[in-house]
């Protein structure tokens, strides 16, 4: 089984960012020349139960190649499938597979202490986030058609790219709004955090 530490489903949500909207940030948002890796700069919480995390990338690894060599053959990014079987196994998608914003809101706070100074910044991100992923909603489903189109009657499932979205964004939202007391003041991470008050995270690797 893969192992998962405090770091790796902020990594994973940094794949899956790259992965799906690495493409939104503006023209005017240049690549920052900088070596330092941008979660250096700022430790975000735990906010998802690693258990599951660990046990839907088992099921649906990240451009990892089976026992012969050969990466999954599917229409759909493995990236929406980890994600969806996230959110089905906390109950964020119910048995329909509709979202439950209150039980999106419930589970990414749930893991913070009462006094934690992260509540307003999560609390804020998974609003930010969901309003976002509704307005998307029509894009979403286009997408999920697209997906069974290609598919045809090759094996394998297709994945609502709502779910990676919102991993996504949610985790970083929170870290682009790290409480300034929690960042680092090193020089590299000082331009990070003044790059990302105009442009996006994703225009961090572009």
């Amino acid at each position: 089984m893969n192992s998962f530490n405090g770091n790796s489903i902020v990594m994973v949500a940094v794949m899956l960012l790259l992965a799906t909207v690495v493409t939104a940030a503006p023209n005017s948002c240049a690549k920052l020349d900088t070596q330092t890796d941008p979660f250096s700069c700022c430790t975000i919480p735990k906010l998802l139960d690693l258990a599951v995390v660990g046990k839907c990338f088992e099921q649906y690894p990240i451009d990892q190649p089976d026992a012969k060599g050969s990466k999954p053959a599917s229409s759909t990014p493995q990236t929406d499938c980890m994600s969806e079987c996230i959110l089905n196994a906390t109950a964020i998608y119910d048995k329909k597979g509709d979202l439950n914003d209150k039980k999106l809101n419930n589970v990414f706070l749930d893991s913070l202490p009462k006094n934690s100074p992260w509540l307003s910044v999560v609390r804020d991100a998974v609003k930010q986030c969901g309003e976002t992923a509704a307005k998307k909603e029509n894009e979403f489903k286009k997408a999920v058609a697209d997906q069974k189109k290609a598919a045809g009657a090759k094996a394998g499932p297709v994945c609502n790219p709502e779910a990676s979205f919102l991993v996504d964004c949610i985790h970083t939202t929170v870290f682009s709004n790290c409480p300034t007391t929690l960042r680092s003041t090193s020089a590299d991470c000082d331009a990070i955090w003044k790059f990302l008050k105009n442009c996006p995270f994703s225009a961090l690797r572009q």
